[in-house]
């Protein structure tokens, strides 16, 4: 009996050495991930992952494409970034204010369908071209004539004419995504040639509204006039050369998106 007495108490300090060990390693552990300098970094990402779990997934993209947005013009700022390099694949069909992307030589003159005084209605002219031509990227960036020149009176006729033109893309170009551009205000001297230009906020919202509602690619330039707007020509009508990396970036931006 005193045997086995003895070696229950044997056990017994054992146990309790090997309990020991186990809280000194423990609390060991414990300090090591304490002091981790990566521990705060994980509770600062695991914080804001919380946040975001509780914020709105729009809100959240947003300030995604934001950030990527101002990431890409920094780089092409510092010349880290070739802006124009960026353009892969694409067609811009557009009228004289287009023009300027390969007048100034931005961008190849093959890929950029553009000629003063067109509009939504010369697009079945060079459509057997842009289908040839394929591209992963549709731009299409008329209105100023389109505004003025008298054949859709109202916004919601222009809309209704720029549905067809739009659905006979898809037909023909499925694999493409077409993005529609808002149509740049005009300035002064620019209404002497034309009272109706006044009115392109007026066609600018019908169009934003009409893709919203059928889930077309829609670019809004407004904030490129509002902080380039220095940039037009004389004519309140076109744009100088410097204009012309703005609103690419914008149009980028929209592809992003």
């Amino acid at each position: 009996m005193e045997q086995i007495v003895s070696g229950l108490k044997k056990y017994k300090w054992i146990i309790i050495v090997v309990c020991a060990a186990a809280v000194v390693i423990c609390a060991v552990i414990a300090i090591r991930v304490w002091r981790d300098p990566d521990r705060e970094k994980v509770k600062i990402g695991t914080e804001y992952l919380k946040k975001l779990e509780n914020r709105d997934i729009t809100s959240v993209e947003q300030e995604v494409k934001s950030v990527r947005k101002q990431s890409r013009l920094a780089a092409i700022e510092a010349g880290e970034l070739s802006l124009w390099a960026q353009f892969s694949d694409y067609v811009i069909f557009g009228d004289s204010r287009t023009v300027g992307f390969y007048f100034h030589e931005f961008l190849d003159k093959q890929r950029v369908i553009a000629d003063g005084g067109y509009t939504i209605a010369d697009i079945a002219t060079f459509k057997d071209q842009i289908t040839a031509l394929n591209p992963s990227y549709l731009f299409l960036c008329t209105g100023l004539n389109d505004v003025s020149i008298g054949y859709w009176e109202t916004p919601e006729e222009y809309v209704a004419a720029y549905e067809k033109v739009v659905q006979e893309l898809m037909s023909a170009l499925p694999n493409t995504d077409i993005y529609i551009n808002s149509i740049f205000p005009a300035k002064d001297p620019a209404f002497e040639r034309s009272s109706k230009w006044r009115e392109i906020p007026d066609y600018n919202a019908a169009v934003k509204a009409w893709c919203e509602e059928k889930g077309y690619h829609y670019i809004d330039n407004t904030k490129v006039y509002e902080e380039h707007s220095d940039l037009y020509d004389a004519d309140g009508i076109h744009f100088r050369k410097d204009f012309y990396q703005y609103w690419a970036m914008n149009m980028l931006a929209g592809v992003d998106e």
